[in-house]
């Protein structure tokens, strides 16, 4: 398979929805949290956070961003996509996708759980 091939049956799965947010919990320390939002675009869910509070906010935005990147894998110049797709999609012949196809495939990627961003 050539890689204009690959390449555009890459772009036929939709973008991921991923947004990289600095939080405060207490004054001072900042971590990163990774959010994702599937099906309405006004509600994101928690994917990724971090574990250890930083002490500036550039650090743990650097830190959340390269964690970002881990996510989203080499392909980064086509953006997050979900990589079970993206084989489905090359692997079986074009046909319409229907909303009724089945549970989100994305709930397991990476191993996150999704879940809602706690206030």
């Amino acid at each position: 398979m050539s890689h204009s091939t690959l390449v555009n049956a890459q772009l036929k799965v939709p973008l991921r929805s991923l947004a990289l947010t600095v939080e405060e919990p207490s004054p001072g320390e900042f971590c990163w949290r990774i959010l994702e939002s599937r099906e309405d675009p006004r509600v994101f869910e928690s994917i990724s956070c971090s574990d250890i509070t930083f002490a500036a906010y550039d650090t743990a935005l650097a830190t959340g961003y390269g964690e970002l990147q881990r996510l989203v894998g080499p392909d980064l110049q086509w953006g997050p996509r979900s990589e079970e797709d993206a084989q489905g999609e090359l692997l079986s012949a074009p046909s319409p996708k229907s909303a009724a196809s089945g549970p989100d495939k994305r709930a397991s990627v990476n191993g996150f759980k999704p879940g809602p961003v706690p206030a």
